[in-house]
């Protein structure tokens, strides 16, 4: 079936339980099913397109739910179906959507100390949430950043209070080992003066694409690096102080994600 083939399964068999990644039919006669993908966005506002990474392209029929720009390269989506309109040999389906997550993109930098200590000046909690990092080709991935926020009221003081919080990867070459790219994650927010009231966890999906970083470091060792490392400051608050503070590193096995690319290419 089409969705068996859905998203990033190629790469991590174990997300299979996260994006239930198979159509159901409900039985008495009901054809229904539903779906969960990570996509790359197209277009715009009522004429939006997803796409994912084994080339299928999802069609929402109820484009009317999305009533603002995604301002997103890359979504989450959750949707439902009519597995009678599945056509066989097709990689395109309209689905009407349920749910989307935009998940935006962060930058990437080459490692200049310099700054990187000017740049951070707030504490993360975790880069491992739910699934952990995930990739969507062999230079893009998704990593889940769980940090600290203020309390706030409603969703209006919600959004304004996260647009104050952004995210950077500097990367060394040099850092690790022949055989490890160590990223370092850092964090920044508008108003430092508020970290110490920053005591409500929370989390979302940002996109890095480390095309430049591979690049660098197969110049300068010859070969893909065989671990990703990334580096990031840990607090158990938004608190950015030294006895907050705690260098914390989450590996992950890229070779393992390279091997499982190639081989779906066989």
């Amino acid at each position: 079936m089409i969705m068996k083939k859905t998203g990033l399964a190629v790469f991590f068999a174990a997300l299979m339980s996260v994006l239930g990644l198979t159509s159901c039919l409900n039985g008495d006669g009901d054809t229904s099913g539903v779906g969960q993908a990570w996509v790359k966005v197209s277009g715009f506002p009522g004429f939006y397109t997803f796409t994912t990474a084994d080339g299928y392209t999802i069609n929402p029929t109820n484009q009317s739910v999305l009533t603002s720009k995604l301002g997103a390269d890359y979504a989450y989506l959750i949707y439902q179906y009519d597995e009678t309109s599945l056509v066989e040999g097709s990689k395109e389906m309209n689905v009407a959507l349920t749910g989307c997550m935009p998940i935006k993109t962060a930058n990437a930098y080459s490692s200049v100390e310099q700054m990187d200590s000017l740049y951070a000046n707030a504490p993360l909690s975790s880069v491992s949430e739910q699934t952990g990092p995930l990739f969507w080709d062999k230079e893009n991935v998704f990593v889940p950043i769980s940090y600290y926020i203020t309390q706030t009221s409603d969703d209006t003081a919600k959004n304004t209070e996260l647009n104050k919080h952004n995210f950077q990867i500097y990367y060394d070459v040099n850092g690790g080992s022949d055989t490890e790219l160590v990223l370092k994650l850092r964090h920044n927010v508008a108003d430092p003066d508020n970290n110490s009231k920053r005591l409500v966890s929370v989390w979302e999906y940002k996109h890095f694409n480390l095309a430049q970083a591979l690049n660098a470091f197969s110049m300068a060792k010859g070969r893909q690096p065989s671990t990703i490392s990334i580096e990031y400051e840990k607090g158990y608050s938004g608190d950015y102080t030294a006895g907050n503070i705690q260098l914390t590193k989450h590996s992950i096995d890229y070779q393992s994600i390279l091997d499982a690319l190639n081989s779906s290419q066989k």
